[in-house]
């Protein structure tokens, strides 16, 4: 399980320097949970579990029913270069998705 760990701490770090650097101040609340996640992770006085549980639980913050990271994409009016920015974002979400989906109830 330390090895998953060490890989979502690579992933939250590169999906928050994804949203910090395309979003708009409308992702100010995902950019807080994912960098309260980052935050858990790197913190020695949680166990393994514990730190599964709360970034199982705070990546469903991610992604409310409405807005959220679920509709949040890099625009650009050319759609092969809108294609080519939005492959790594697609990347990491399943990414981390592939990690946290055996952890899901």
């Amino acid at each position: 399980m330390n090895e998953e760990l060490n890989t979502l701490e690579q992933l939250f770090s590169e999906l928050l320097s994804i949203v910090k650097q395309s979003g708009g101040s409308e992702y100010t609340p995902q950019i807080r949970t994912i960098e309260s996640i980052l935050s858990c992770l790197r913190d020695n006085e949680f166990s393994d579990i514990s730190k599964i549980e709360y970034v199982v639980s705070a990546h469903r913050e991610l992604y409310p029913p409405r807005g959220g990271l679920s509709e949040f994409f890099i625009w650009d009016n050319d759609f092969q270069t809108r294609k080519q920015l939005n492959e790594p974002l697609d990347t990491v979400r399943d990414n981390i998705w592939g990690i946290l989906k055996q952890y899901s109830v």
